[in-house]
């Protein structure tokens, strides 16, 4: 399971680095900004650029919201959620849970503070819940908490999120 665990991780990890890349694509809406807040064991953390990039896994659709830094690159959060980003709507709410699931309308957290360490939510251990608030054709609003770990650890909570919140832009 913890490869797996790993292997999900790095893939979602992946993805989040992934949105960062320039396109050729018309410029961004510079008229919403694109924010994650949270609070880390009584620390306020923000991000100021925050996308939605879809995923496909096993032939499962995630809807993955990454909050990054555009001055420190080592630092990031992302929410994955097991929904299709086509058909999520405001009022939806999603257990968060391990880093392995494939649960359809399940989400897991992922917090890289530095270069090298992932905390991930674990299934044995699920505590937490993603609420979308609003979805438009360009942005994506939400809120969500819950525990971390690190990988392979079910019992010793390394990070307790709360206050979390975001406007992620769309893709």
């Amino acid at each position: 399971m913890r490869s797996l665990s790993k292997f999900v991780a790095v893939l979602v990890i992946a993805f989040a680095f992934s949105a960062c890349k320039k396109s050729s694509t018309p410029a961004p809406d510079t008229t919403t900004s694109t924010i994650m807040t949270l609070t880390s064991n009584g620390t306020n953390i923000s991000f100021d650029d925050c996308e939605e990039v879809t995923a496909s896994v096993n032939n499962v659709v995630h809807t993955l919201i990454s909050g990054n830094s555009t001055t420190n690159k080592n630092i990031s959060f992302t929410v994955d959620i097991v929904h299709d980003p086509a058909t999520i709507k405001a009022g939806q709410a999603y257990p968060v849970i391990s880093t392995s699931s494939q649960t359809a309308d399940a989400a897991t957290l992922f917090y890289s503070p530095n270069a090298t360490d992932t905390y991930v939510s674990q299934l044995a251990n699920s505590q937490g819940s993603v609420t979308i608030n609003g979805v438009t054709a360009t942005t994506i609003t939400g809120t969500f908490s819950g525990v971390l770990f690190a990988e392979g650890d079910f019992e010793t909570v390394v990070y307790t999120i709360t206050n979390g919140a975001f406007t992620a832009k769309r893709n």
